[in-house]
């Protein structure tokens, strides 16, 4: 009953807190600054994620990442750094919404593109991805679609790497490259 309650009560924060942003399609190759959300479910998923942080920080862009495990504690391998924090339930309110000043800054930013690497429905980051100031949202979470400007539909879920490739194919046919 109190989940309900509580699913209710961040649900209705969401509609309240829309933000209304100027959207603009632009390719990975031309943007500058780049943000990923994702989920950490284990040593594993850091790793991948981890990689694929590396590689579009390694092409000369400004990238952050903001990872969430739905644990009580951030585990002891996911390792913040400059550009990469990572939260944990013990950083959300009562009602699921996340309380960090990381991920204050992180929504404030003014992202080029806002990558969702998540799969499951998760409250918190839904509500990042519905406050976030990004020009363009882009992911393939079902739960998620209505807040991103474009939803990747995949038969078979597609590991980080190739859902990448397939944003970034969709972007360059979006924008005539």
């Amino acid at each position: 009953m109190i989940k309900h309650i509580k699913k209710y009560l961040l649900t209705r924060c969401l509609k309240n807190h829309k933000l209304s942003r100027e959207k603009q399609i632009a390719s990975l190759e031309k943007t500058r600054t780049v943000g990923i959300l994702c989920q950490i479910t284990d040593e594993a998923s850091y790793k991948g994620i981890h990689e694929l942080f590396s590689k579009l920080h390694s092409a000369n862009r400004t990238v952050q990442l903001m990872g969430y495990i739905d644990q009580k504690e951030v585990p002891y391998y996911c390792l913040p750094q400059l550009s990469a924090d990572f939260f944990a339930r013990k950083h959300l309110n009562w009602y699921g919404k996340p309380d960090l000043v990381q991920l204050t800054d992180f929504m404030k930013k003014d992202f080029d593109i806002l990558i969702d690497f998540s799969r499951n429905d998760l409250p918190p980051l839904r509500y990042i991805l519905n406050i976030s100031n990004a020009k363009l949202i882009v992911g393939a979470n079902n739960h998620s679609k209505d807040l991103y400007d474009i939803f990747i539909k995949d038969e078979a879920p597609l590991d980080n790497l190739k859902l990448l490739k397939t944003i970034h194919n969709y972007l360059l046919k979006l924008t005539g490259g």
